[in-house]
């Protein structure tokens, strides 16, 4: 026979209404724990939730839920007996169910229900009437059922307000009136809205009406000026097509003397060949200071025994061979040094004699055709020839000096050439032998 009993409890929020289920399957869990002479069975207790949204609602959303929140439609705890028997009967499986179930909308009021599968004979058993006495225990502050005044089966109008919040009814009270506030505000607002709607229509409209005119004067009066300008500028043109061209000429010679100072102006030499020429005098430098090391060296490390020609004459050849090639490698270095000094520097005289002379001869040429131009007379040849007299007139340089270019003759016209400690020695060819000769005679 199956048994089953309602009573209708007040509505919960759905923390409070998890809150409650969740302690009664955690009794009852211990309380399966704790049990004896259960060994063999496989009885459990489990707590199931559903709810009205499209969405599992976990029970980490139930503990943290907020006061006003009705999701839950359905919470139920289950106490499942199984129990194994011996082999040759049949094994039992019963269930007893505490089940809430929301009320509907119409309804202020849920319903709590109490099933079993069948009249349980197990359930007389000390262990699992435990059990179940446990699970009814955390769920009895829930099951207070609504009272009828008169005793009877079906809750009146006072008991069902009693399950409606007090509290909730002054929140209603209070929402109402101050959506009704909110409201006359609105109105209120709204009709101040369209007020100052029209008044900034009509400003705006009286702003640009007032623009309108103010740039259609500003717009006549450039007008007026721009055609006084042009009738200025027109003037000015035919004046200066009539005036002298003297003004033109010299803004010409000006700008050709500021082109000319500014291409003076840069350096010569470029930067890779600046860097080459270093790299060269340093390359020297290195050479020698290697040799004066290698000198040191080898006088620092003779030999004790010096008794025999070899031990002190090889390292005093390799140490007077050192000497002369780091001599020679230090003169190479500064003589190379000298040469690019003395090309810079007369590169730069060249440079100023010839922006001097530029400056000269745009004087000349400017005075020229003042003299022509403006007063019309005849420039005197002789002037001239004086004002003139070395322009762009520069002295003619040798490519090498004369002891370079005697060296260069002598190496010329030589079949080999030795520097050695007793000084340079060369051999010259037949061809050699017979221009000297010649030119021995052609002295004489």
């Amino acid at each position: 026979m199956i048994m089953a009993t309602e009573i209708k409890v007040k509505r919960l929020d759905d923390k409070s209404l998890y809150s409650v289920f969740a302690d009664a399957r955690d009794a009852g869990q211990v309380a399966l724990s704790k049990a004896e002479g259960l060994s063999g069975t496989e009885h459990q207790v489990r707590l199931l939730f559903s709810a009205a949204v499209p969405w599992d609602v976990t029970e980490e959303e139930l503990r943290e839920a907020p006061g006003d929140q009705f999701t839950i439609n359905n919470a139920r705890i289950i106490f499942s007996l199984q129990t194994v028997p011996p082999r040759g009967r049949e094994s039992r499986r019963e269930s007893v169910t505490f089940e809430l179930i929301r009320g509907g909308g119409e309804h202020l009021v849920d319903t709590f229900k109490i099933d079993q599968t069948s009249q349980l004979s197990s359930i007389n058993q000390s262990a699992e009437e435990a059990i179940t006495k446990a699970i009814y225990k955390k769920l009895s502050p829930l099951l207070q059922p609504v009272s009828p005044e008169d005793g009877g089966l079906v809750p009146t109008l006072s008991n069902l307000s009693q399950a409606f919040s007090v509290t909730y009814q002054g929140i209603t009270r209070e929402l109402a009136k101050a959506i009704a506030a909110v409201s006359d505000e609105r109105a209120k607002q709204l009709t101040e809205f369209e007020e100052e709607r029209r008044k900034l229509h009509e400003e705006v409209t009286q702003e640009r009406k007032e623009a309108a005119k103010h740039s259609e004067e500003e717009l006549l009066k450039a007008r007026r000026e721009i055609d006084e300008s042009w009738a200025e500028i027109e003037a000015a043109r035919k004046q200066l097509e009539i005036s002298s061209h003297k003004d033109a000429r010299r803004r010409q010679f000006a700008e050709l003397q500021k082109n000319l100072h500014e291409t003076l102006g840069q350096r010569v030499v470029d930067s890779g060949l600046n860097k080459t020429r270093w790299a060269v005098f340093w390359a020297i430098m290195l050479a020698g200071f290697c040799a004066t090391l290698l000198a040191y060296i080898t006088i620092t490390n003779q030999p004790a025994d010096i008794s025999s020609t070899s031990a002190w004459l090889l390292p005093a050849i390799k140490t007077t061979l050192l000497a002369l090639t780091a001599i020679g490698a230090f003169f190479s270095a500064a003589a190379w040094l000298r040469y690019f000094y003395m090309r810079d520097m007369q590169s730069q005289e060249e440079t100023l004699r010839f922006r001097n002379d530029m400056a000269r001869a745009s004087w000349v040429m400017d005075a020229a055709l003042e003299i022509r131009k403006e007063h019309d007379e005849a420039i005197p040849p002789e002037w001239i020839a004086g004002v003139t007299e070395g322009l762009f007139s520069a002295r003619k340089k040798d490519t090498l000096e004369e002891g370079a270019q005697a060296l260069a003759a002598l190496m010329g016209m030589s079949a080999s050439a030795t520097i050695g400690p007793n000084g340079p020695t060369f051999a010259l060819n037949k061809g050699a032998n017979k221009k000297i000769a010649a030119a021995a005679k052609d002295v004489e």
